[in-house]
């Protein structure tokens, strides 16, 4: 009998450097923008945005299938969901004081 063996695709690691990427952008905003202009500022907002999306996205389709191994996606789920709560906490904020 044949067995499928689990194994780590592409899809969890753009999932994972994805997710790491988003929450380095969350981080860096402020020191980037102050630096660099407000107008890249807004890039990187928009990049936030962009990036929880697909992550959101990535994450259905790597745990979705399975064939993939779900440990680093696990990782990256977490991190998904800490700048998914981020952002919805600072959009909550920016409607309720607008």
């Amino acid at each position: 009998m044949y067995y499928h063996t689990k194994m780590t695709t592409w899809r969890t690691y753009l999932f994972l450097i994805l997710s790491l990427l988003t929450t380095l952008a969350m981080f860096l905003i402020d020191p980037i923008s102050t630096n660099a202009g407000e107008s890249v500022g807004i890039f990187i907002m928009i990049f936030i945005i962009a990036g929880c999306a697909l992550s959101v996205l990535l994450a259905f389709v790597v745990f979705r299938t399975s064939e993939e191994k779900k440990g680093l996606a696990s990782i990256a789920l977490l991190l998904t969901l800490f700048n998914v709560a981020i952002t919805l906490y600072f959009l909550w904020v920016g409607f309720r004081l607008a």
